[in-house]
């Protein structure tokens, strides 16, 4: 089959919504619950994530790795907490939970990769930017972590479908299905509307409507983690994104959140494996 072909079919199944959704995995939902609860227990977050030993597992790994482990290892998950602060775990978590429900084995396992790299990459820097543009952080971590949420949903499928596409026949399909697979995959998650906000306008956040603030923060920080995947990122060429003029930011504000890259990419590496 080849790629017009499978674009067709996977068209088709979007169109009659029959396109398999993977279930939000309840760990992920309660993380992201708790995201936007200012008032969130740690005690309750701790306890989460303790009931998924592979889940704890991994957050633990991840937190004793070069990027986040002080003089002494954390070996537990209160500790973890009282450390790095609940926003920080929460975001480990989240994003630990998520790859295991969203990647699955297939043809096209280096592209889900790739997306996914890219997709921790834009939460990371969203995270920045709001920080920078003083708007609220963990909504912006987490509309740069699902802005293309679509991406892997669309991956698994096609392997099913059309197993040996060409990278020019995934582009294809990632370019024309994956923003209204994400809209559908985020709705049917119930994720917060600003997250749907996100997937559905990233490249247009004035449509947003009342969620357009949201939208510009993460279209920013996406448009920064696309520009590291070429490596260093160079002031003059921040200057120029569109949605960081947008924002307003001050020339150093914006040559503060450039400075931060090499710390950003260490804590991508780390929560990437």
């Amino acid at each position: 089959m080849d790629a017009a072909a499978a674009l067709d079919r996977l068209r088709d199944q979007l169109d009659r919504e029959a396109l398999a959704l993977p279930l939000l995995p309840g760990v992920a939902a309660e993380v992201i619950a708790s995201s936007v609860d200012e008032h969130g227990d740690a005690a309750r977050l701790a306890e989460l994530i303790r009931q998924d030993q592979s889940l704890a597992s991994h957050v633990l790994r991840i937190v004793n790795s070069p990027a986040f482990r002080g003089a002494s290892e954390i070996v537990a998950l209160q500790q973890a907490i009282a450390r790095l602060g609940m926003a920080r775990v929460r975001e480990i978590a989240l994003s630990a939970s998520l790859k295991g429900a969203l990647l699955t084995e297939g043809p096209y396992q280096r592209h889900a990769d790739e997306a996914w790299r890219l997709s921790l990459a834009g939460a990371l820097w969203s995270r920045e930017v709001a920080r920078s543009a003083r708007r609220n952080v963990e909504i912006a971590y987490l509309c740069g972590l699902l802005h293309d949420v679509g991406a892997p949903l669309l991956l698994h499928q096609l392997g099913e479908v059309a197993p040996d596409l060409d990278d020019s026949g995934v582009a294809l399909v990632l370019a024309s299905l994956g923003r209204p697979a994400g809209v559908r995959l985020a709705s049917a998650w119930s994720l917060p509307e600003a997250v749907v906000a996100t997937v559905a306008y990233l490249e247009e956040p004035d449509a947003a409507g009342a969620h357009a603030s949201s939208v510009l923060v993460a279209a920013a920080g996406v448009a920064l983690a696309r520009l590291g995947t070429a490596g260093d990122i160079d002031p003059p060429a921040v200057f120029e994104l569109p949605w960081l003029v947008r924002l307003n930011l001050y020339p150093e504000d914006i040559e503060a959140l450039v400075s931060r890259q090499q710390a950003i990419r260490d804590v991508l590496d780390a929560m990437v494996v």
